[in-house]
């Protein structure tokens, strides 16, 4: 008798004892309708110059529900794509982040902004929406939006209303139109490219609907990215219909030691279902590059991790930090191995210390079962709805196809966008 082959794992595990949760920055009355959505901002090259880009949707905050962004009234278009909406770039919650603060892979400071943040806070930057297309492939076709990328400084003038101007806000509850109906919400792009380019006439001009932020017109636009390649960057996006006060969500390591400490706490948590992963599967793992090569290695069953990351956030007020730790480990054949890590400290463990570790998600998979078990990559910490408590955003990528997902603190996940790419 045989058992099934292991090829790929997801555990939950309940977070326990955690703080409660609290706004973290002005969280909207029960009267305040909120109009948010949420992107992954694709590119190429450098951010402020790339040779190509893309937004994707992820999700939309609106009649007090999370939808899909991609696939809400999606005729023509996705009401999160409309022309001329601006997407703000965010790391950690801010669109704005202090000098020498970790910016998102690709993502360079220059340009200071006094105007509508701290002194020594740049913007990061926008992407101002110009048209949105749906792009066949041999999977499933999905929605993109393309424009122009914004500086630092063209975002920082676009997001500062004049002083005679008053913000744009949210519909007002009682003039609001009723909810679309659940086929309405949900219908799906076509099966055949549709391009749509900003029209004449604004869709969905009536001042009573509920808006997203609307950015600059500009007639340049930056070159398409419609591939997958291996350099891509990626940074979350967020358009809402409210100015509203900067978030931080990026957790302030007390002490370069504390942030090792943890990073090889996290690893020495992660080694053994590692080890357990290889064994079911009968893999080889290739041999650490800091052994001698010989007899006393060559049945070696330790894996090794490449490529180590590690995120920290603090997803609301008063709660405790929230780890990510992603890394691969290479076999002899075929490989290598992905794996993701969420973990939070015992409420017992001291804050200046690391303390013991609980797991909230565990994801391992490889590069031979991607299909069954997508890479769970991580992309930033976000506020999908403007209650000042952050989800993480990852991206799940299998071997041709990909899902972009929002989870909670304690690893539950909220949304699951429909098959792209």
């Amino acid at each position: 008798m045989h058992l099934r082959p292991f090829i790929g794992c997801l555990f939950l595990i309940s977070a326990l004892r955690l703080s409660p949760l609290h706004a973290q920055t002005d969280r909207p009355s029960s009267t305040t309708q909120v109009t948010r959505a949420v992107a992954v901002y694709e590119w190429t090259g450098d951010l402020v110059h790339p040779t190509a880009a893309r937004l994707i949707p992820v999700s939309l905050f609106i009649h007090g529900q999370l939808e899909d962004a991609g696939v809400y009234l999606a005729q023509p278009i996705p009401f999160a794509l409309q022309p001329g909406t601006l997407y703000l770039l965010q790391h950690a919650g801010q669109t704005g982040v202090p000098n020498g603060r970790s910016l998102p892979a690709g993502v360079e400071t220059g340009v200071p902004n006094g105007r509508s943040l701290p002194a020594g806070v740049e913007t990061i930057g926008a992407l101002n929406i110009q048209s949105a297309h749906t792009n066949p492939s041999p999977s499933a076709p999905y929605w993109a939006a393309y424009g122009r990328f914004l500086t630092p400084a063209e975002a920082a003038a676009a997001t500062t209303p004049p002083a005679s101007t008053k913000p744009t806000l949210p519909a007002e509850a009682d003039t609001t139109p009723p909810a679309p109906s659940k086929h309405e919400k949900k219908t799906k792009p076509p099966k055949q490219q549709a391009y749509v380019t900003p029209p004449t006439t604004p869709i969905l001009d009536d001042p009573d609907r509920p808006i997203l932020q609307s950015g600059p017109t500009a007639p340049d636009t930056t070159p398409e990215l419609t591939t997958l390649p291996p350099e891509l960057h990626q940074a979350a996006a967020i358009s809402d219909a409210a100015n509203r006060a900067p978030e931080t969500f990026a957790y302030p390591w007390p002490s370069p030691s504390l942030r090792d400490q943890t990073l090889h706490a996290l690893e020495a948590l992660a080694l053994p279902h590692l080890t357990h992963y290889i064994a079911f599967n009968r893999l080889t793992p290739a041999l650490n590059a800091s052994h001698t090569a010989g007899p006393a290695f060559a049945n070696a069953t330790t894996p090794t991790l490449i490529h180590a990351q590690l995120l920290a956030y603090t997803l609301a007020d008063s709660a405790p930090p929230t780890y990510i730790l992603t890394a691969e480990s290479p076999l002899t054949t075929g490989g290598p191995l992905y794996l993701t890590l969420i973990a939070q400290p015992d409420a017992s463990a001291q804050p200046t210390a690391a303390g013991q570790l609980h797991l909230t998600l565990l994801s391992i998979t490889d590069a031979a079962h991607l299909d069954r078990t997508p890479w769970l990559r991580p992309i930033d910490a976000v506020d999908p709805d403007a209650t000042g408590r952050a989800q993480l955003l990852f991206e799940l990528r299998s071997q041709t196809t990909r899902q972009f997902a929002l989870y909670t603190p304690q690893a539950q996940q909220t949304l699951l966008t429909a098959i792209i790419e």
